[in-house]
């Protein structure tokens, strides 16, 4: 089962993200490495498991963002399960895809959380930042690949087959001598 591998690298992405990337100036401040990991779960992982992993993923975002309780895991719920519709008629997981389903759902998370903070509270009057958002997509575009091969890395050698053999390893040799 690879989530438990999932969730340690969800955990230290968020830690990165909110602790060690905003002491950057410029661009690499504004990095998103969990966002991409959101996607790769939601296109590889199976119905149950990955329903639980976004919401967990969401959970995690809305604790350390401070924003509305709920309003990450229902946005990233409601992107999963658009990407499981849309992944019955296309092949979501090949190569060529992967960046623009990323960069699209971004677009829509984005655009969601905007909508409801603004209807919830239009006094706090958030503003669309068009060049903000630009230089995330940007960002996005370049480590959505490295990332996508970084976890499929990761699912390879944590799959219930491979990690048994992980840890039940066979002796060589004679233990005896």
């Amino acid at each position: 089962m690879p989530c438990p591998p999932f969730i340690v690298i969800a955990v230290l992405l968020l830690i990165l993200q909110t602790a060690v990337f905003p002491m950057f100036t410029g661009w690499l401040s504004r990095l998103d490495p969990l966002f991409v990991l959101l996607i790769f779960v939601s296109i590889r992982l199976d119905l149950y498991r990955g329903a639980i992993m976004v919401t967990f993923f969401g959970m995690l975002f809305d604790i350390f963002s401070g924003i509305y309780s709920g309003l990450h895991p229902v946005a990233y719920l409601f992107l999963f399960f658009l990407i499981k519709l849309l992944s019955k008629p296309l092949v979501l997981n090949e190569l060529p895809h992967q960046i623009p389903v990323v960069l699209s759902s971004y677009l829509f998370v984005t655009a969601f959380t905007y909508t409801m903070i603004s209807s919830l509270a239009p006094e706090t009057a958030t503003s669309w930042q068009w060049q903000e958002i630009i230089i995330r997509l940007i960002l996005l575009t370049i480590i959505t690949m490295p990332l996508f091969s970084i976890y499929d890395f990761v699912m390879d050698k944590f799959t219930s087959k491979k990690a048994l053999q992980i840890l039940i390893r066979p002796k060589k040799g004679n233990r005896f001598h």
